[in-house]
């Protein structure tokens, strides 16, 4: 059974099949969508793909996946833990730290918080040699983030944007177990 998560502020819960349309509101705001490889908004249909693409993920690896976070019962992103995508610079065993948060939620410290509970499980209950965390070069925030976690810079790395194929400069940062 998936692992629900709580911390000060917030729960981290499994993504249910009804979440299509909190992720078809978090990724309409373009600033949500301007460090990552979603240019365009999205339909409700991808979202629906989104959230299946997120449970099937949870149903074969049921200790690791995709959260939703929800502060005091409201939806504010999602979290996950999972493998790292094929073709993403990684190690055997790397577990990858990933987030998106609504907007009212930045700035707050809750994508670190939200982060340090699932980099504790990573490393405590799933024993990875690593968790890591990718982002763009210019997300300032999220690396931020990644360095309040007690991650540090582990690659630089360049990511090919699906659609575009544009070269856009990564980083790459990692905690060790």
């Amino acid at each position: 059974m998936k692992p629900s998560f709580a911390t000060a502020r917030l729960v981290l819960r499994p993504v249910r099949a009804d979440d299509a349309a909190l992720l078809f509101e978090l990724d309409a705001d373009a600033e949500v969508r301007r460090f990552v490889d979603q240019p365009e908004p999205p339909t409700m249909a991808m979202c629906e793909a989104v959230v299946a693409r997120m449970r099937s993920i949870d149903e074969a690896t049921p200790a690791l996946g995709f959260w939703i976070a929800e502060e005091a019962g409201a939806f504010v992103g999602w979290f996950h833990l999972k493998p790292p995508r094929e073709g993403e610079p990684a190690e055997p065993g790397d577990l990858e730290l990933g987030y998106r948060l609504v907007r009212r939620a930045w700035g707050r410290g809750l994508a670190t918080e939200g982060s340090q509970a699932l980099v504790d499980h990573g490393l405590r209950a799933m024993h990875a040699p690593r968790v890591t965390a990718v982002a763009f070069g210019a997300n300032h925030a999220s690396i931020a983030v990644m360095r309040k976690l007690g991650m540090t810079m582990w690659r630089e790395w360049v990511y090919h944007a699906r659609a575009s194929g544009e070269a856009i400069p990564a980083v790459i940062y990692a905690r060790p177990r």
